[in-house]
């Protein structure tokens, strides 16, 4: 048989699930934006953490979304874009109290009303219009690249897989997780955030030949 000069369509690419960020990770990317005083994209990497937002639904959230004229609130919820018409019920989340410090400065400092985007780009240009997905991913691969990590290694998902899979991790307790992503299915959340690989690879490690 005679050799192909083609090259494999995954030749020097991850494939696969794109991982959570570690806790570590994400203290650190935490730390940097702090010290670069980033205040909308520190609230915006809060923010994405603790709901676990699709791209598209964070990008779309408004000011009303996550905060009233008293102040941010605690608890959120919203409809899914994806799910919408199938899944009629909203997706609630807790904010913690280190992202509503960090929707509070950012939201002092942008002066913005409550009907408009909660997160927008920077500058008269784009300072009306919410960020794009493909925007969310650029930001999120600078913020990768500051902390010195390959942005080849995650995507958008890697942020929305984070604080489930750490519910899971600490707890076990799969339901919180998948009440958190909004899935129908208890399945698709395992699934989704791997459990069921992640366990095996447990089990191996402690059972190795």
């Amino acid at each position: 048989m005679s050799e192909t000069s083609e090259t494999t369509w995954n030749k020097g690419r991850v494939v696969g699930k794109k991982p959570p960020l570690t806790p570590d990770q994400v203290a650190l990317i935490r730390l940097l934006l702090r010290q670069e005083k980033a205040q909308r994209d520190l609230a915006l990497f809060n923010t994405a953490l603790d709901t676990s937002f699709r791209g598209s639904d964070l990008v779309r959230l408004r000011v009303s979304d996550v905060a009233t004229a008293a102040g941010v609130r605690e608890i959120i919820e919203i409809r899914q874009k994806k799910t919408e018409s199938r899944n009629v019920r909203p997706v609630q989340v807790r904010l913690s109290e280190n992202t509503r410090d960090s929707l509070r400065a950012y939201l002092a400092a942008a002066d913005k009303p409550l009907h408009d985007w909660l997160f927008t780009g920077q500058g008269p240009r784009w300072s009306h219009n919410h960020l794009s997905e493909s925007q969310l991913w650029r930001l999120f691969k600078s913020w990768l690249e500051k902390a010195r990590l390959d942005p080849s290694l995650y995507g958008l998902h890697s942020l929305r897989r984070t604080f489930p899979t750490h519910i899971y991790q600490q707890t076990g307790n799969l339901r919180a997780a998948q009440l958190l992503l909004g899935h129908a299915s208890i399945e698709s959340t395992k699934d989704y955030i791997g459990t069921e690989q992640a366990e095996a690879l447990e089990i191996a490690r402690r059972h190795h030949l």
